[in-house]
Parts: structure tokens; sequence; C-alpha cells
């Protein structure tokens, strides 16, 4: 007999690679801070990946795999804004700290476009 017509070929589980990739992905999101900049993003990625994993549990694998691919889309960026958020508090930190050295070297403040 065949085994893909075994009745344990039909209870095999199958391993998609793109659920570490996704799970992978969402983890790198929470390390660079998107429960701060992009929780949104984070939230559906993680609804996402969950609901992968039952759509691979019921055997409905085309549906996992877009789900997946969601979830990694969602991940990557919850990562973007992520980096932009920290990017623009620095920025803000840099600019609050020029404009202090500026007053205490009695230089005019900068204007918005970057000029005096």
């Amino acid at each position: 007999m065949l085994a893909f017509l075994s009745p344990a070929a039909a209870r095999e589980r199958v391993v998609l690679p793109e659920l570490q990739t996704a799970a992978t992905a969402l983890a790198l999101a929470a390390e660079v801070g998107a429960a701060t900049y992009a929780p949104l993003e984070l939230r559906y990625a993680s609804e996402q990946l969950e609901q992968a994993r039952q759509a691979q549990e019921n055997k409905d694998i085309a549906d996992a795999r877009l789900l997946l691919e969601q979830s990694i889309v969602n991940s990557d960026l919850a990562v973007a804004k992520s980096r932009l958020g920290r990017t623009r508090e620095a920025v803000q930190v840099q600019a609050a700290a020029n404009a202090r050295l500026r007053a205490e070297a009695g230089l005019a403040p900068v204007a918005e476009g970057g000029r005096p």
C-alpha cells in the first residue's frame, strides 16, 4: 500500500519552514521595541502567527502559508516603525542638546528648517 494513503500518513503533521521565519520575525519585532512603537502591527503579527498554527493543525496549508506571510510582513513593519521611533527620539535629544550648546555659546536659536 502506498504510504500517502495510510492512516498514519494522514495524521502526520506538516511542518512549514515559514513558521520558524514568522516566529523569528515576531521575536525580533518584540526585541526592538515594537510594543512601544508599533503595538498594532505587533499584535496583528502575533495573531496571524497563532492563526497560521491553527490552520496548519487543521491541514489548511494554503491558508497557513498566507497567514505566515502576513505575519512576517507585519513583524517587518513593526521593526521598521520601531527603528523610526527610536531614531526620531534620538534626533529630538540631539536637537535639545544642540539648542543648549547654542544658548551657552550665545548664538541665535536654529529655526525648524535648520538655519539660524
